[in-house]
């Protein structure tokens, strides 16, 4: 049982999101209309300007964490998710817990609170604004078909769908809050060295696609102008923080706080 958490500070991480393929984070729809679209992306309710929840930054970096570090339960639930599962241990030095959060009850975990907090992203302004004056569109709507694996066309009966996306070239800012905590007199090394498996997780969702349809070419990004800010001094991790292999057992080397 943990006996003592002492808060260090918090790291700023900020920068851009670029989109390099079109990007679809379904907003839901709760009307039919005649002729509109099946799969609206998600829009600011007062601009009706589309931006990336936080939420769903923050969950696709613990999902590639939780198989980068082999935290998979068999029922597909996310790591953390059920305390009473004999199989699942709530330990101190937990990664993925640590970085995330958990459900579990407090007499489970005791390394203390969720270190990561992830912004919603929206628009860059000096993009949109450049955007707006040239009158381009700030979503594409996509048609995709259902192929007849006899016929090798559109399969009749099955009428296309009309996805929107964020066109490639959207840009967003983006800002996240990692939250350091000295736990039973280590100092903060752990939580400096989740910081660094974090910073190494933007590297794997580069690899991999944000949002959905991911796996039929959208939501490829690209970080850029990255910076992590501590006590007043920045560091630019821009490049830093792309790594060729990512290793569970030893943090990276991206920052040093």
């Amino acid at each position: 049982m943990t006996k003592n958490i002492e808060y260090q500070g918090r790291a700023l991480i900020h920068g851009k999101i670029e989109l390099l393929s079109g990007l679809h984070i379904g907003a839901g729809k709760d009307t039919i209309e005649i002729g509109g679209l099946d799969n609206p992306v998600v829009k600011h309710p007062h601009t009706g300007h589309p931006y990336i929840p936080g939420s769903s930054l923050k969950g696709k970096l613990r999902f590639l964490l939780e198989w980068a570090f082999g935290k998979i339960r068999k029922d597909g639930q996310a790591w953390g998710f059920n305390e009473k599962d004999p199989l699942q241990k709530f330990e101190v030095g937990d990664h993925i817990l640590r970085i995330f959060g958990t459900p579990a009850k407090k007499d489970l975990w005791s390394a203390g609170p969720t270190r990561l907090v992830v912004r919603d992203a929206f628009l860059n302004k000096a993009w949109l604004d450049d955007a707006l004056a040239k009158g381009f569109p700030l979503t594409e709507e996509k048609t995709e078909v259902v192929i007849d694996r006899i016929a090798g066309k559109a399969h009749e009966g099955v009428g296309p769908r009309q996805m929107e996306r964020v066109p490639a070239g959207a840009l967003f800012d983006m800002e996240m809050v990692f939250r350091l905590y000295a736990v039973d007199g280590d100092g903060g090394a752990r939580d400096k060295a989740c910081l660094n498996w974090l910073l190494a997780g933007l590297s794997l969702l580069e690899q991999d696609a944000l949002g959905g349809s991911g796996s039929r070419g959208y939501g490829r990004i690209r970080f850029r102008d990255l910076e992590i800010v501590w006590q007043g001094e920045r560091q630019n991790i821009d490049n830093r923080f792309r790594v060729e292999r990512f290793d569970p057992e030893t943090a990276p080397a991206i920052v040093e706080l």
